[in-house]
């Protein structure tokens, strides 16, 4: 088992670097180039956006489903051959049309990744050793968001060469998963006095915050996510070199922020929400503030990444005290309406980008992450810091 999870391990983080911060979120990297060689202003950016974000709700329902079904080495082969066609179709795209079929198809590949990482850790990592490991998976959204700028740095000048270097590593990461990753396995026999999964089971008082901090997240998180880059590129003064050095800054610290368990071990859940919260407000409105300024441009990159990160950790260390019986449904359920969040605020970036300004969005984004500190989590749940040994979803 030690020898698989030495296997398993850098496999499943590897894949979640191509699945994350390839296909779903350098989008947001690229999206000058893709706004200049399309034409597309900023609403239609953020619907093409928004479609990542679908994708990735629709694929955890499906996952899910098939996962314990079909094992994860189906599932993760699945996502991997999914994020390789939508990237292909980025990098190939004539028209925009193609190209947001791509954007979602992509998007789409991270949701299917999820579940089946946390399958292939419970069979492959000794139980106490499958936090830290599950931690690392969950690390490769940054190391994935970091990869992607030198990728941009060395295709300056042709974007779709970039997404062909995507496709090519993803290529590899597929048939490394599909060498290592366990297979099916006999279902494990029903267990007796659990709850009957239902709508009514999983809304309830000790939900409700839980899932309303968890659509707030994603909704103030997709104008950064977005639009960072494209604001920084035409109002900050810095370069494509510099732009992309911003973007490389928020993976880096975005790994940082994987420490979310330690903040609840330490300070509590309804600390660390409220100041991974407020970090993120701070990241969101330095950048609309003070875009001319290189120094706070990168602080603002830094704060972003380390506290979005922190706080989907925050919410799968919350979910699993509300869900000690069932964690997976209800890490499903939240991270499931903390991507409708970002589903619905790219679209809503891109029109208040198109009516007021970039600025202006930002800072009304910064607004809806500081409402979203008045969510609390109720007292039973406020100071529990569980250690999520079943987690299925990574990075959000």
């Amino acid at each position: 088992m030690v020898n698989s999870a030495g296997r398993v391990v850098p496999a499943g983080l590897a894949m979640i670097a191509v699945t994350y911060g390839l296909a779903r979120f350098a989008y947001g990297l690229f999206l000058p180039e893709l706004r200049e060689a399309f034409d597309l202003d900023a609403s239609v950016l953020g619907f093409i956006g928004a479609g990542s974000y679908a994708g990735y709700c629709v694929a955890v329902v499906v996952s899910l489903v098939f996962t314990a079904r079909v094992g994860a080495r189906s599932m993760v082969v699945a996502a991997g051959t999914i994020a390789v066609l939508g990237m292909a179709l980025v990098a190939a795209a004539p028209n925009v049309s193609l190209l947001a079929v791509g954007v979602l198809v992509a998007g789409f590949s991270s949701g299917l990744a999820s579940p089946p990482m946390g399958e292939a850790v419970a069979r492959a990592v000794v139980p106490g050793k499958q936090d830290r490991a599950n931690a690392l998976i969950n690390s490769g959204t940054g190391v994935g968001v970091v990869l992607s700028g030198p990728a941009a740095l060395l295709a300056a000048d042709d974007w779709r060469l970039a997404w062909a270097a995507f496709v090519a590593i993803g290529l590899v990461v597929l048939v490394w998963n599909a060498k290592v990753m366990p297979g099916r396995q006999a279902p494990p026999p029903v267990e007796k006095g659990l709850p009957r999964l239902s709508l009514r089971w999983l809304l309830g008082p000790r939900s409700a915050p839980l899932f309303v901090a968890a659509a707030g997240i994603g909704l103030a998180s997709a104008a950064y996510w977005t639009f960072s880059r494209e604001f920084v590129v035409r109002a900050s003064g810095l370069d494509h070199t510099g732009s992309t050095v911003f973007w490389v800054v928020i993976g880096v610290s975005g790994i940082a922020g994987g420490a979310a368990g330690d903040l609840v071990s330490r300070f509590g859940l309804a600390r660390a929400l409220r100041g991974s919260l407020l970090a993120m407000a701070a990241a969101i409105w330095l950048l609309g503030a003070t875009p001319a300024s290189g120094l706070v441009v990168l602080a603002s990159a830094a704060l972003f990444g380390a506290s979005y990160i922190a706080l989907s950790g925050v919410i799968l260390v919350w979910s699993v005290s509300v869900f000690g019986e069932r964690p997976s449904a209800g890490l499903g359920a939240a991270f499931l309406l903390l991507a409708a969040g970002q589903a619905l605020g790219s679209p809503f970036a891109g029109m208040l980008a198109g009516t007021t300004s970039l600025t202006t969005t930002f800072w009304v984004f910064a607004c809806i992450a500081l409402a979203t500190m008045l969510v609390r989590p109720r007292p039973e749940d406020a100071h529990a810091a569980p250690e999520p040994s079943d987690p299925r979803f990574r990075g959000a």
